[in-house]
């Protein structure tokens, strides 16, 4: 028999119950999602703790106030999640189209044009392009934007001028490696990637086809072409974008008697040479030239008459024909016995970008010389601030000349933006607090990188490389996280193979939960870690370091840079045992280097610009670098970087001296009386006598451990509060 009280309805709940009850589950459902991100369940809840724990410490330890909850870094750890959800993949490329198949009259329509053309492909390329050509580049519309020297536009290079007009009129010749030899016959297998999307990227080929750029034949019938060569048809991820980008493999190699079009292993880096002396160097513009390029205009018209605003090219390389005598070489065997050939530029080839550099410089010399504002072009995308007043005409007089020049609707006018606050090369700039910090994209696809795998097991090369560059990347924020990258690239050299999984050696582990914990810190503080553009600029240098280092003493001269009027010097014995090796050389010279930082700070100096005279190349490099390639200098790395930010001084130029020119400070390091080297006594520090200053060197010790996180976090602590008693 059923107890009556099974049939009674449970006690009702207060309205305050069901509230706390809805935050219980609402938490719980947040924590389940948030740590989907991590691949491994048993220390999940640990990892939250730990990395919460660390990131307090170095809040502490910056002096930026606060601590970070654990539902901040749930919720940090949630958005990763989600926004790795939009990182498209092979499966959803498949899913994006799953039924196309080539319509038969678009094949039969160019085999009848080939046959018109007496089956001379070279004809048929020319008479495809010259369809097109009536809204593409041209020699026209090359000397009527450029003048007819090319002299029209004062930043154009001659030798660009020419090359464009090569371009123009003839398309682009690829170079090939000296062993190269074309084959009708070999032809690559399909790849797996490319059979599981064939509906896909065949759909996407057909769409290129649709707009005149590509020859779609029978492949019996392309294989009759003479002097074809096939390359295997490939696809990848791209941001943004379900059905991914359609590529090339024009570097594999299935059979030893196979020439890839990208040169061989034996070719391949002769041919690369080759391309660059005849297109010229890749030479992108970086995050410091925006940010230098922000300031001039700031500095002419004032921060707040300024507006951001970029533009994309449409089609990219597809805006550039090649020479139709060699399109024959850009054929790849597709499903369905089908060859696809393409007569404008691809991705995959090793010769396009530095082709399309070609036009990118051109672009910039136009469309600096055509706006009051300043600009750079990233490949296809123009970066650009304007004063507000001119911003308009700035940006019509851009959409006029480039679609002058390429034809109109080059320009991606839809992804067309202004602002004040705006994305570059995936960067935020802002002009109403005059910083620059990682875009929301980035953030989280670097947290999700570092958050997708378990430190202690084995990881794959492409990972690791993913995190290297990324906190390569992210490092320019802040001079503290520099130190904790160079192992993490250090572990992937030698491996050729992206999928060999290796196991982190002890110090990339601590080095990867320091960047979890920045990380999250980004995520909780941006504001207070973003980087003002104003650091970025140019300054004159107010002192020179003049420094040198025995294994058991460091010396430093600093001097005011204008006149090389010394103002301050110190040699002191280190306050620990270092051996005889003389791998120990660079890290008493990089801790000489410290010691000149220290007099500037018992000097009462701060915001300054300094110098640096030595013999030591690797601790000057190591200094204007912020990040030291020894672990013997790690700890003096973290009081370098520490010291560095406490004082707002940087480096601005180093100069190797010989180290048979580093008279003076050479002999202060090995004994010698300031007497015996002719300094004036008057202006020594007595440094020996100084228990901070020595406490401070002394954590610099190359023989003390470093091994965990908490020693990290120990030292950087430690160093602070030194320099604060």
């Amino acid at each position: 028999m059923v107890s009556p009280q099974f049939f009674l309805r449970p006690p009702q709940k207060t309205e305050q119950e069901r509230i706390q009850q809805g935050a219980l589950k609402s938490r719980e459902h947040r924590r389940i999602n948030s740590l989907k991100i991590l691949h491994f369940d048993s220390t999940d809840n640990e990892l939250v703790q730990i990395t919460k724990s660390f990131a307090d410490s170095f809040i502490s330890a910056l002096n930026l106030g606060g601590t970070v909850s654990e539902d901040q870094v749930l919720n940090a750890l949630q958005q990763a999640h989600i926004a790795s959800d939009g990182y498209y993949n092979v499966t959803h490329a498949q899913q994006w189209n799953t039924t196309f198949e080539f319509p038969p009259e678009a094949v039969a329509a160019d085999a009848a044009l080939l046959q018109s053309c007496g089956n001379d492909f070279a004809l048929m390329c020319k008479a495809k392009q010259s369809k097109l050509a009536h809204n593409r580049l041209s020699v026209r519309r090359v000397l009527e934007t450029f003048g007819p020297q090319g002299s029209k536009i004062p930043g154009m290079l001659p030798a660009d001028f020419a090359l464009l007009l090569e371009f123009a009129q003839n398309g682009i010749t690829p170079p090939v490696g000296t062993d190269f030899v074309p084959q009708a016959d070999n032809l690559p297998p399909l790849r797996q990637r490319y059979i599981t999307l064939k509906h896909t990227v065949n759909s996407l080929l057909f769409k290129q086809w649709g707009d005149g750029t590509m020859a779609l034949l029978d492949t019996e019938k392309a294989r009759q072409i003479q002097g074809i060569h096939f390359s295997a048809q490939h696809q990848a991820d791209s941001k943004g974008k379900q059905e991914g980008r359609v590529i090339g493999d024009l570097s594999g190699q299935h059979d030893p008697a196979y020439t890839p079009l990208n040169g061989t292993s034996d070719s391949k880096d002769a041919l690369r040479r080759d391309i660059a002396n005849a297109w010229g160097e890749i030479k992108h513009p970086t995050v410091v030239q925006l940010v230098l390029m922000v300031l001039t205009a700031a500095d002419v018209h004032g921060w707040d008459e300024l507006v951001l605003w970029k533009k994309d090219l449409k089609g990219a390389f597809n805006l550039l024909n090649y020479n139709p005598d060699y399109c024959k070489l850009f054929a790849f065997p597709l499903s369905d016995g089908l060859t696809i050939i393409h007569m404008a530029g691809l991705f995959g080839w090793i010769g396009m970008p530095h082709a399309f550099q070609v036009l990118t410089r051109s672009l910039h010399a136009l469309c600096s010389y055509i706006i009051l504002g300043l600009c750079y072009w990233y490949v296809d995308d123009l970066m650009a601030v304007s004063p507000i007043s001119s911003y308009v005409t700035d940006s019509s007089k851009v959409d006029a000349s480039v679609q002058h020049l390429l034809g109109e609707g080059s320009i991606a006018k839809q992804k067309s933006q202004c602002a004040r606050q705006l994305e570059f090369l995936g960067w935020i700039f802002d002009l109403d607090t005059r910083t620059i910090t990682l875009c929301d994209r980035n953030l989280h696809k670097f947290l999700h990188a570092l958050f997708c795998f378990d430190t202690s097991k084995k990881v794959s090369i492409a990972l690791i490389q993913r995190v290297a560059s990324l906190a390569s990347r992210t490092s320019l924020l802040n001079r503290h996280m520099r130190p904790y990258t160079h192992e993490l690239h250090v572990i992937t050299s030698g491996y050729s193979q992206p999928h060999i999984r290796i196991a982190l050696t002890l110090q990339a582990q601590t080095d990867i939960i320091m960047w979890r914990s920045f990380v999250l810190l980004l995520v909780a503080q941006p504001t207070k870690l973003s980087r003002s553009m104003e650091s970025f600029r140019p300054q004159a240098p107010q002192y020179c370091f003049k420094y040198d280092a025995s294994l058991t003493r460091i010396a430093v001269g600093v001097y005011a840079s204008d006149n090389d009027e010394l103002l301050v010097f110190a040699a002191v014995d280190l306050p620990f045992a270092v051996n005889d090796e003389a791998r120990r050389q660079n890290t008493m010279e990089f801790l000489a280097i410290i010691f000149g930082l220290l007099l500037c700070w018992r000097s009462h100096k701060s915001e300054f610009h300094y110098n640096l005279h030595g013999d030591s190349i690797s601790s000057l490099a190591w200094a204007s670098k912020d990040r030291v390639n020894s672990k013997l200098a790690r700890r003096g790395n973290i009081v370098y970087t520490t010291l560095a930010m406490h004082l707002d001084a940087r480096v601005a130029v180093t100069t190797h001296i010989p180290g048979k020119l580093n008279i003076i400070f050479d002999g202060l390091s090995r004994l010698l009386s300031p007497a015996d080297v002719g300094l004036d006594t008057s202006l020594e520090y007595n440094a020996r006598d100084d228990a901070t200053l020595l406490q401070i060197l002394q954590l610099c010790d190359p023989e003390a451990t470093i091994d965990t996180i908490a020693d990290h976090i120990h030292v950087l602590a430690s160093c602070k509060q030194l320099l604060c008693a």
